[in-house]
């Protein structure tokens, strides 16, 4: 069994028990509405989020959007997020395998792709530069480390693969298709993270 495999396992099976523990970071409101912002997007704005989860931040997304998708490999949480918000459509699918719709305004991106390695995540930028319209916002937040590192951990909910990035790093995976519109580096408990909105040329 790959660690892929693994971690998705984990958020089946501990779903409940990780909706509960997410909720103490609460809502990330103000990163929805900055990188709607930084897009210039209208209430008609077209949106999708990588690794919805249990649908948190989805509550506050469809608010301010005209259409929105979220995907997650997990269906624990996918069915968290059905019952929490019926009216909005969510997928089963990882950031690989989903369908990218196209001339989307934002691709939301919260600590979901913290565990996709960089060959991965290269193919996501990929991805994202062709569903994304001319001066869209790609809004990730990541662990952060100074240098590039795989770290597999277990706990009380299972095991998950997380892979640590820096802002170099992101820069040279997403290329010429994107520039830096927003970055800031924040601790929460004994972790470093890195919040970055890339723009689409």
């Amino acid at each position: 069994m790959d660690w892929n495999t693994k971690t998705i396992e984990t958020y089946d099976s501990s779903a409940t028990a990780l909706a509960e523990y997410f909720k103490g970071a609460g809502v990330r409101t103000k990163d929805i509405e900055l990188a709607l912002n930084l897009a210039g997007a209208t209430s008609e704005a077209r949106v999708i989020e990588i690794g919805c989860g249990d649908g948190r931040d989805a509550a506050e997304i469809v608010k301010r959007t005209k259409w929105y998708e979220g995907f997650d490999p997990s269906e624990g949480l996918l069915q968290i997020a059905r019952n929490r918000l019926p009216q909005a459509s969510f997928v089963r699918a990882d950031a690989l395998t989903y369908n990218y719709p196209n001339d989307l305004d934002v691709i939301y991106a919260f600590a979901s792709l913290l565990h996709v390695n960089q060959g991965g995540l290269t193919a996501v930028f990929k991805k994202a530069s062709q569903a994304l319209r001319k001066g869209g916002i790609f809004y990730i937040s990541l662990k952060e480390r100074n240098i590039y590192t795989e770290e597999a951990k277990k706990d009380e909910y299972g095991e998950r693969m997380f892979y640590y990035y820096n802002v170099a790093l992101i820069q040279a995976l997403a290329g010429r298709a994107f520039l830096t519109a927003y970055e800031v580096h924040y601790k929460m408990g004994k972790t470093e993270w890195l919040s970055i909105a890339l723009k689409k040329n």
